[in-house]
């Protein structure tokens, strides 16, 4: 019961916030009138003394409301905050015209203007949650014929989820957005929860919203197709909702019986909603830059010939290169001691390096490409690189790398591409490499066919 009567308390603060608003208004028209009535002070401290008495109330309704109607702290955060700084802010100014000697400093119109700019804000961001951010911006924007900017979506690689379920890729991410606001686990609006599957099987108050023996009479797929002015119409029209690639999406994973396990590679996602809802091609190079390297180590490193260029203009990531210093040996690591999250590319082959440099490559975080052509590595504690999430290729070319040590490189995840070829010897565990894997490795054993 008690229950009961806090959610009733709490869906009366969009009435209850309008008579602390209401009393701020007429105490700063009176101020600004002050000429006019002699018994002005009197009267701004009766306004203001109910001001923050109904404020007070207004926050505790709120704040009940947030509790018991399932809004995020994150959404709400702003709004709670300078309404409670505009409720102490009435209590400070009835303080003041009480007479409390710590406020007789202020001046009377100080208080004025703060509180206009306080009720200006608060009713900005309460008519946000309200109405939605746009709710002031999109007249504005519509007068003025300017474009609204788009917040970029986070991308989201293909390559990453095709082996994920539809569930988890695309329509939980649909229904986070568009459903989970009205339908969670402290606001479930017809008894609906969306935001874990088991109450998504279970449904709300009418059953459940899938059907999986007639899929096309699930109610989810019948409210998402009505017209935007029915009521029953999912999302309600207030709210934000499907875009035409969504609702195709949700209806053929309904239509084809709401499958909770089945990955995306086998949904056969179309080439055009694979581009709406993915990026296809992942970036090669690691997208978040490092810090600036400082110049005096670039500086360094070019006094012995040896290559650093970034990979363009503004980027903090850097190839480089011993081709022109085949002395270059494990010792001259320390070279690149303060840079070596800023190498993506690194080229050591000709040179005398040994399999010691493991244990330093791997500290280099965003290495992408090694190339260790024509050098004495045999392979010995390459695992010691099996951190390194962002290296691609791999090449040892005419190195003394050993057959043992392939095997090793089947743990290596982010590997595309490992170039092996040894112009001396024929590595014969080929044909074991698993089957996922042979396309990685290029042996180099190149044959023109017989047209005979």
């Amino acid at each position: 019961m008690l229950d009961n009567l806090l959610v009733l308390f709490g869906r009366f603060h969009p009435i209850i916030v309008h008579l602390p608003i209401g009393f701020i208004l007429l105490g700063i028209l009176i101020d600004f009138s002050r000429n006019k009535f002699q018994w002005y002070k009197e009267a701004l401290q009766l306004i203001f003394f109910w001001a923050a008495i109904s404020g007070l109330f207004s926050i505790l309704s709120g704040f009940f409301q947030f509790q018991k109607e399932g809004y995020e702290w994150e959404t709400i955060q702003a709004h709670f905050i300078v309404g409670v700084l505009t409720v102490l802010l009435s209590f400070a100014f009835y303080a003041h015209l009480k007479g409390v000697s710590l406020l007789k400093t202020i001046k009377i119109r100080v208080f004025t203007w703060a509180h206009l700019v306080l009720i200006c804000i608060t009713g900005h961001l309460g008519g946000t949650l309200t109405h939605g951010k746009e709710h002031l911006t999109e007249p504005v924007n519509s007068l003025l014929q300017i474009s609204p900017i788009e917040k970029e979506k986070t991308k989201k690689y293909f390559t990453d989820y095709q082996d994920k379920t539809v569930f988890s890729s695309l329509i939980q991410p649909i229904l986070q957005d568009k459903c989970v606001k009205c339908h969670n686990e402290k606001k479930s609006k017809g008894g609906l929860q969306l935001h874990r599957i088991e109450a998504f099987k279970k449904g709300g108050k009418n059953g459940s919203v899938l059907d999986f023996d007639l899929p096309e009479k699930s109610e989810l797929l019948v409210r998402i197709h009505l017209p935007k002015e029915n009521k029953k119409h999912m999302p309600p029209p207030s709210g934000k909702q499907l875009s035409k690639e969504e609702i195709q999406v949700l209806s053929r994973w309904i239509e084809e019986g709401s499958s909770f396990d089945q990955n995306l590679e086998e949904f056969n996602l179309q080439n055009e909603l694979v581009g709406y809802f993915f990026s296809t091609e992942k970036p090669f190079y690691p997208q978040t830059e490092a810090p600036p390297p400082n110049p005096k180590v670039i500086e360094r490193i070019r006094t012995k010939a040896i290559s650093i260029t970034p990979l363009h203009q503004a980027s903090t990531f850097f190839t480089v290169s011993t081709l022109n210093y085949n002395a270059f040996s494990d010792k001259d690591f320390a070279l690149f001691e303060g840079i070596e999250e800023n190498i993506v590319s690194l080229d050591l082959s000709h040179t005398m390096i040994t399999d010691s440099v493991f244990s330093l490559l791997k500290n280099y975080s965003n290495l992408t490409v090694l190339k260790l052509n024509n050098t004495k590595i045999s392979g010995a504690d390459i695992r010691q690189l099996l951190g390194l999430r962002h290296l691609k290729r791999l090449s040892l070319i005419n190195s003394l790398f050993e057959e043992q040590f392939i095997r090793e490189l089947f743990d290596f995840k982010a590997l595309e591409k490992v170039y092996l070829f040894q112009e001396n010897s024929s590595f014969s565990q080929q044909p074991q490499i698993q089957k996922n894997k042979i396309g990685v490795f290029d042996f180099g054993d190149y044959r023109l066919e017989n047209f005979e």
